[in-house]
């Protein structure tokens, strides 16, 4: 591919025209292509990346003051807090924001990678979208003298900050505070959700951040970010679904008819019936099952029939696989599937 020939294109999709031309280029260059271009003493993307991450940062706060904010006669005056900028932000310019971004303008195509890239088409990664939105961010930057203002109006042409603006009609809470909230609430009293450091990864300048929220004794989600921040913000996140569909399980558990579990009904119907006890085999974790939030599946075979349940827990999987057995039970009449048989054999002895 000549890249030369494509300069032009990229340059109005950018919104910026560049004075050297070479830090454009430089924008698009992965470490492959140097690898494999030794010789010709390229530079990869990398450094441009690294002042792209930081001036990002600049450019989506400013972009949101001016949306969201107003100056009067006391400073500013907005209807977010802190905390609603943050998540905002943190929606606007992480992997998925920005790849998405990078998606919809279309310039992935004209990376400059290795052989090895090419063939496994690594452009369409959602991670080196990212990295090429950053390092074309950084390159306007050092190529316009450092001036954060026309950093901030090629961004309001690449990014659109308006579908992460809703919090102007329902400002938007951080997953952290509607964690401490849900924790907190009188008829939970659980322990408030606290924060610590499982792993950082990767280089200095793009470090990665794995956070662990712990409610009590127990770890209920774990988050990865830039920052501590963000990691803090996902794993929050993913504790407050995992505390809801525990809370959803153990209330489903708890809607029992005369006191007894939905296993123990079904146990009931088959000594009744005189039909042979269920049986529930373990299938382990299920596959929507993460370290963050784990999950358990429990098959129940009744009678020539199966049902499968997935639960928090194997007691919660089991109850469910049994619900949905009863349920099935129900809606054919409390009829199973062995009745026809065991009757046939008895006409077969009448008819002998």
């Amino acid at each position: 591919m000549d890249f030369d020939k494509n300069i032009k294109e990229i340059e109005q999709k950018i919104g910026y025209t560049f004075r050297d031309k070479s830090l454009l280029k430089q924008a698009f260059t992965r470490t492959s292509w140097c690898n494999e271009h030794k010789k010709d003493g390229y530079q990869s993307n990398e450094v441009l990346e690294f002042f792209g991450d930081s001036v990002l940062s600049a450019a989506i706060v400013t972009l949101l003051m001016k949306d969201s904010a107003k100056r009067y006669r006391h400073g500013i005056s907005t209807e977010l807090d802190e905390g609603d900028f943050s998540n905002i932000k943190s929606k606007t310019s992480d992997k998925t924001g920005l790849s998405v971004a990078m998606g919809k303008i279309g310039l992935e195509k004209y990376l400059l990678m290795g052989k090895g890239d090419v063939k496994l088409g690594i452009e369409n990664e959602p991670s080196v979208k990212e990295d090429l939105f950053e390092s074309i961010v950084g390159a306007i930057y050092i190529d316009s003298g450092y001036d954060v203002a026309t950093v901030i109006k090629s961004v309001s042409k690449m990014l659109d900050v308006q579908p992460y603006m809703r919090a102007k009609e329902a400002p938007i809470q951080s997953h952290q505070n509607e964690l401490k909230e849900f924790c907190e609430n009188k008829k939970r009293r659980l322990p408030l959700p606290i924060y610590k450091t499982i792993s950082e990864t990767g280089p200095a300048h793009k470090k990665q951040y794995e956070r662990a929220c712990y409610v009590g004794d127990r770890i209920v989600g774990t988050g990865i970010g830039k920052n501590q921040k963000l990691a803090d913000a996902e794993a929050a996140r993913v504790a407050l679904e995992t505390l809801k569909r525990e809370e959803k399980a153990a209330s489903v558990s708890k809607k029992e008819t005369n006191g007894k579990t939905s296993t123990q009904m079904l146990k009931e119907y088959a000594d009744k019936e005189k039909l042979p006890s269920p049986e529930f085999r373990d299938l382990g974790e299920s596959v929507n099952s993460k370290p963050s939030a784990t999950e358990y599946e429990i098959e129940c075979r009744f009678m020539g029939k199966s049902t499968r349940g997935v639960g928090p827990s194997k007691r919660d999987a089991k109850s469910e696989a049994a619900r949905k057995m009863l349920a099935g039970i129900k809606r054919s009449g409390g009829k199973t599937q062995s009745t026809a048989p065991v009757q046939n054999k008895k006409n077969k002895k009448a008819a002998k």
